[in-house]
């Protein structure tokens, strides 16, 4: 095998690769080989696996393709919950070299494929049920809405898919996380040049592609498609949206040709020549959701097909349970449905269950006509003796005999069918869509007006992901400059993790003993299988056990898992906010995973202040005959220990940067130890968040007006209750309710403290248009 084209022949199980040039790695068991190349374990890094290119691919095109997707790495972190991790995007981590410094392919991280099943399965009922996976329109929403954010921050990127379909996708059952393979086939985005995908399916291509193809530049809007053809299927039993009963021969029998001629026969407005499937639900989705799909698959070139961030900010609102917008079905608990509207499952069960019965009448009737045969043969060998046989006209016969003539029978299939198109269109027809969905609640209360009532559902609590976006965001808020955003930021995650530490912390005695012995032996840089089940284990039983999170991800740094590492600091960030030894593990993922240097020097900076201001609260009992300890110097003595052990976690340079990062972060420090506290401040609503919006006025008497709304805000930003003062139209409510829950808003603050508050708001509608102000002040601190 040639230089020129990267590799050895050794490349095998038992062969040696190495990482960046600087690390090697034994190869593992093959796992799998497709078209582009050959995936290996790596017994040395067991959370990763190695892919080797075929030796005939063009290793230059290849090598700037990974470099491509390096630099511009998608932000798809792996989730951890309760010690479990959940990988959501097998995408290349590192580039691998062979034993003659060519280039050989990339380490990804290794997905559980055993804990994942395919989109397809749980699109369908029956297969759901065969694969045990959830049935309900709930996990089906939840996916929906985690599919659009993947693609999202992929797009964000500028890498598209391309062949998105749900064959292609994977999720993990039990979290409903997507589990996103085969990354490098993707369209990637590179420095000046664009690397094409290779496939598509056509099923999945948007219209304007079906005849010419796919030009280069067009992934977007191909994605988008596709995605929102995915969208449909799972919220629709699996019916594809150009499926249908075509009203003529000129109508496409292949979905591609239906596809290009625009026949899509679930909108708003039905098509004129294709009508939907029997069974779907279509019409039993919220007109918002229709909507969305109409902007979709509209043949209009005006309206632009809704984006991955478009479809997961509001499959997000019906997937989330303290939204209210699904609920239980009444007649079947397996069953959810939109609030307000009807069980589309209960709708689609009925017709199935007809047509069951009419093919049980069919085949009865079936029967029936062969029997009367057998019964004049068996009856003629059977005649008393001495008695003629008794003959019958032969139509005589036959009719008595089967019930129902030739005729009939036809006419029983005919009925069969008028049920179905019967049901079909009282389903699809917008109309009546529109005054059962819409305007049916409105019209029960005799077109009365209503009073604007919202409180939240309880909380869910502070969340290891509101750990990792508070971390983000701090950090970029020390690099804007924004002090006020560093100090609210710290206060909040700070007070998350109050009385809330894990089990051992009482007794400060055993906490000392555990932490010297798990940041002695366990936090030294390297992996040990037997220690890390141990820490997992410990970890699933107590997700606050901060120390075991933090040794987790030491273990992960040495294995060059910045990624997973990083999940592992956050965790004990959650678990425990005032402690600054995980926030300086997350300072050294930041230096290793993309070289953020200023991100890594935030971290250290965060680290270092926490660390001054909970001193106190960490300090540890003495020793007999040892000096009384108030924390201080037991807490720099640990920090700087810390520091030292994740210097050694990488050669070359990246000790250097890390020595720089911390004598940076010490400088930041000390002024972020200066910053003055909150000033007091009202609660309020940031003002670019109270968008305009539209709704359906009902009565022209009611179309203008003004309102106050009073906000009742908690000290960590959340909205907790809202109503109005005055009675306004149940469809302007409902948009008023919509906009609440999306606003971002500010707590009061009194006395450099965060607390709970209330807001005014004024509302100002006219035909159609609601818009709203912040009121004159009038807030009440509640103490």
């Amino acid at each position: 095998m040639s230089q020129k084209q990267g590799m050895t022949p050794g490349l095998s199980p038992g062969g040696k690769i190495w990482l960046d040039k600087v690390r090697s790695l034994v190869l593992g068991k093959l796992i799998k080989s497709g078209g582009a190349g050959s995936v290996y374990l790596l017994p040395g890094a067991p959370a990763q696996v190695a892919k080797l290119y075929h030796p005939h691919l063009d290793r230059a095109a290849n090598r700037r393709k990974l470099e491509a997707m390096l630099e511009l790495t998608p932000e798809l972190p792996d989730q951890l919950e309760n010690g479990k991790r959940y990988v959501q995007i097998a995408w290349p981590q590192a580039a691998v070299f062979d034993g003659q410094d060519g280039f050989a392919g990339f380490v990804m991280p290794l997905l559980d494929m055993a804990q994942t099943a395919e989109l397809e399965q749980i699109m369908q009922e029956r297969q759901a049920r065969a694969a045990g996976l959830p049935t309900g329109l709930g996990p089906k929403l939840t996916l929906a809405a985690n599919l659009a954010a993947v693609i999202d921050a992929l797009h964000q990127q500028q890498h598209y898919v391309v062949d998105l379909k749900p064959v292609n996708l994977r999720f993990y059952r039990d979290s409903l996380y997507i589990a996103m393979l085969d990354c490098d086939g993707f369209s990637i985005q590179g420095h000046a040049e664009r690397f094409p995908a290779e496939q598509f399916t056509a099923d999945y291509l948007a219209p304007e592609f079906q005849r010419k193809g796919m030009p280069a530049g067009t992934e977007m809007a191909q994605d988008r498609f596709a995605l929102a053809v995915v969208i449909f299927q799972l919220l629709n039993f699996g019916i594809h949206p150009y499926s249908g009963r075509p009203g003529n021969a000129q109508v496409a029998t292949d979905i591609p040709g239906r596809i290009r001629d625009g026949c899509y026969a679930y909108g708003i407005k039905r098509h004129k020549q294709l009508a939907p499937n029997a069974t779907s639900g279509h019409a039993l989705m919220p007109p918002e959701l229709r909507a969305m799909f109409d902007r979709a698959f509209s043949q209009s070139p005006k309206p632009q097909r809704p984006s991955a961030a478009d479809w997961a900010q509001l499959l997000r609102g019906y997937a989330q349970r303290s939204g209210g917008k699904l609920v239980v079905c009444t007649a079947n608990p397996e069953h959810q449905h939109f609030a307000g509207l009807g069980c589309a499952a209960c709708a689609r069960d009925k017709v199935i269950g007809a047509a069951a019965q009419a093919s049980v009448l069919a085949q009865q009737q079936m029967l029936a006509q062969s029997q009367p045969r057998q019964r004049s043969a068996r009856g003629a060998h059977h005649t008393a003796p001495g008695q003629a046989p008794v003959r019958l006209p032969a139509g005589g016969a036959q009719a008595n005999a089967v019930g129902i003539s030739g005729k009939g029978w036809a006419v029983v299939v005919l009925l069969i069918v008028l049920f179905l198109i019967g049901f079909t269109a009282w389903t699809s027809s917008s109309d009546e869509v529109n005054k059962k969905a819409s305007l049916q609640a409105q019209a029960d209360q005799a077109a009365g007006l209503e009073v604007f009532r919202w409180r939240s559902r309880k909380a869910a609590g502070f969340q290891q992901s509101d750990a990792r976006k508070a971390v983000h965001s701090l950090s970029q808020a020390i690099s804007k400059g924004d002090d006020d955003a560093v100090t609210r930021g710290l206060q909040l995650l700070y007070r998350s993790g109050e009385g809330k530490s894990s089990g051992y912390e009482g007794d400060k005695v055993r906490a000392r003993l555990r932490t010297t012995l798990m940041e002695g032996l366990g936090a030294m840089p390297f992996y040990a299988p037997e220690l890390a089940k141990t820490y997992l284990d410990q970890l699933q039983a107590d997700p606050r056990d901060h120390l075991a999170a933090a040794a987790m991800g030491r273990m992960h740094l040495s294995l060059n898992e910045p990624q997973a590492a990083r999940q592992y600091f956050e965790q004990a960030v959650w678990a425990h906010p005032t402690d600054g030894v995980s926030w300086l593990g997350i300072a050294a993922t930041a230096l290793m995973r993309g070289g953020d240097e200023q991100d890594a020097v935030n971290l250290v900076a965060l680290a270092q202040l926490t660390a001054y201001r909970y001193a106190v609260e960490n300090a540890m009992p003495t020793e007999p005959g040892e000096p009384a300890d108030n924390g201080v110097a037991a807490t720099a003595k640990r920090m700087d220990r810390a520091a030292k052990v994740l210097r050694m976690v990488q050669a070359g340079s990246y000790e250097k940067r890390w020595d720089k990062a911390l004598a940076d972060g010490a400088l930041l420090a000390s002024k972020l130890k200066a910053l003055p506290p909150l000033p007091d401040q009202p609660a309020s609503v940031l003002r670019e968040t109270m968008t305009t919006v539209d709704y359906g006025v009902l009565d022209e008497k009611q179309a203008a007006g003004e309102n106050r709304l009073t906000l009742s805000i908690a000290a960590d930003g959340s909205l907790t209750y809202a109503a109005a003062e005055k009675p306004m139209e149940p469809q302007l409510n409902k948009v008023i309710q919509d906009s609440v829950k999306r606003w971002t808003y500010l707590p009061a603050v009194k006395h450099g403290q965060l607390q709970d508050a209330k807001a005014e708001v004024l509302v100002r509608y006219r035909n159609g248009r609601a818009s709203f102000v912040p009121a004159e002040a009038r807030v009440s601190v509640e103490d």
